[in-house]
């Protein structure tokens, strides 16, 4: 998973990983948001995961299936109402997303800890976010759901920003010595800075929607994920390709 391509590839399923976990968890912990919730991310989440697992490596690509037939499994357990199947679902799909996002940082140097820890951390930092925009916009859909599970995902988001700073700063010496393909020629510290940037941007994205559902403003909260998705999923990109050039 090296180059433009495999960087692609991976934030991919990155923000597909982490977006599910994250779900599973919400559905563990906070048992007021309606199933129809977990049923229409799953339903996005098959597909896509199955797609990406065509550009995966070919000793992952089968278990990139198994993981969409897992996340399968899961949505017909949240169809059927069956407590027990959608927690064994969910874990078992957890785990091998996680098993997954392990192999592919790992693949992007060669074994190095520096790119599971990143892997690791723009999981985290995606599925954040994204979790977050897919859980505001079910607000809509609930109009008596508490606030208290998108607080919970705001607080969830804002961690994950942290965890994707201190990556990219304890990683910024390997970063730096990266060289990278392509017609335009741009240092890779010039990348890095852009990715800084990009960060801030997604950091003061995340405080306004901090400020948005504090205030019970689902909607200007969903709208502001959506731009912060832009900025986020940037930022992850330019960090995996300087990790895998």
């Amino acid at each position: 998973m090296r180059g433009p391509a495999g960087a692609f590839v991976l934030v991919g399923l990155e923000t597909f990983a982490g977006t599910f976990v994250l779900m599973w968890i919400t559905m563990l912990v906070w048992k007021v948001v309606d199933r129809g919730h977990y049923r229409a991310a799953a339903y996005c989440l098959v597909p896509l995961v199955a797609a990406i697992s065509f550009a995966l490596p070919r000793n992952l690509r089968t278990e990139g299936f198994l993981l969409a037939g897992l996340m399968a499994a899961f949505l017909v357990a949240v169809y059927t109402q069956r407590p027990l199947l959608e927690i064994a679902t969910g874990a078992a799909a957890s785990a091998l997303s996680v098993w997954l996002i392990l192999q592919g940082g790992s693949r992007t140097c060669g074994g190095c800890t520096d790119g599971i820890a990143l892997a690791v951390a723009g999981t985290f930092f995606l599925g954040a976010v994204t979790h977050a925009m897919v859980l505001g916009h079910w607000y809509l859909n609930q109009p008596r759901l508490p606030i208290e599970p998108l607080k919970g995902a705001t607080w969830i988001m804002l961690a994950s920003l942290a965890a994707a700073g201190l990556a990219g700063f304890v990683t910024r010496g390997r970063l730096l010595r990266a060289v990278l393909p392509g017609l335009v020629a741009f240092s890779a510290s010039g990348y890095w800075w852009a990715w800084l940037l990009l960060l801030v941007g997604t950091v003061v994205l995340a405080l306004m929607v901090r400020s948005t559902v504090w205030t019970r403003s689902t909607q200007s909260a969903t709208g502001l994920l959506y731009i912060a998705m832009i900025t986020a999923i940037g930022a992850q990109f330019l960090v995996s390709l300087l990790v895998a050039p």
